[in-house]
């Protein structure tokens, strides 16, 4: 059976977490305002949906649209000025090599996954993409339904594949989908202790050492 190595995408494949968190909330109080953003504390891992309806349970008064407005107007300059992950196209290209097949699955809306996809050399190479945000049939992480629907898509092991995550919540979901995980720590905002993974690594090319390995 074939094999697969799966990534999530906000911290992973490009340093957008600490471009959120940055100046003790940045973008995010531009979103929810700054009371509002200090009663949400963490939100690593967390989907759109499920912020803006954790926000309203806190106070949040503006209506879903006028959320997203914000929100999507904040991601933009986020990803436009947000780094992609170095070592990412070196491990794309070896995991290619090895016969691979490439997802994302990530909690964040298909609009960003794109504008990071149009910055990816091997964008075309991902058999499967996945956000969770919109695929409200599935839960989101830290359940592992998003991995399972991928590996069930994909036609392949779990116990032969890989995950890359950098969440705590995607870890956990990454591990009850049964494959390998990966913990990346090159991107994590500062205080965040990740927890539960199989193996923790600060560069990609740590990644490509571990996927050589044990394949």
């Amino acid at each position: 059976m074939q094999k697969a190595f799966i990534f999530d995408m906000d911290g992973v494949l490009i340093d957008t977490e600490r471009e959120w968190s940055a100046g003790n909330g940045g973008d995010i109080v531009s979103v929810f305002g700054k009371e509002i953003a200090e009663k949400l504390g963490d939100t690593v891992g967390l989907t759109v949906n499920r912020e803006y309806e954790r926000a309203v349970k806190l106070g949040y008064s503006i209506d879903y649209k006028e959320y997203r407005r914000r929100y999507d107007k904040e991601a933009a300059g986020i990803f436009a000025r947000a780094k992609v992950t170095e070592g990412v196209e070196e491990l794309a290209k070896e995991l290619i090599a090895q016969n691979f097949k490439l997802a994302i699955v990530s909690s964040s809306p298909r609009k960003w996954i794109d504008s990071l996809l149009s910055r990816l050399s091997f964008a075309d190479k991902f058999a499967q993409i996945i956000s969770l945000n919109e695929r409200t049939d599935l839960n989101p992480k830290s359940e592992p339904d998003g991995y399972l629907e991928a590996f069930k898509n994909l036609e392949v092991d779990p116990k032969l594949s890989f995950i890359l995550e950098d969440s705590n919540s995607g870890i956990q979901a990454a591990k009850a989908s049964g494959a390998y995980v990966i913990a990346f720590r090159g991107n994590l905002i500062e205080g965040y202790v990740q927890k539960g993974a199989d193996t923790y690594v600060d560069t990609m090319a740590e990644v490509i050492e571990i996927v050589n390995a044990k394949n």
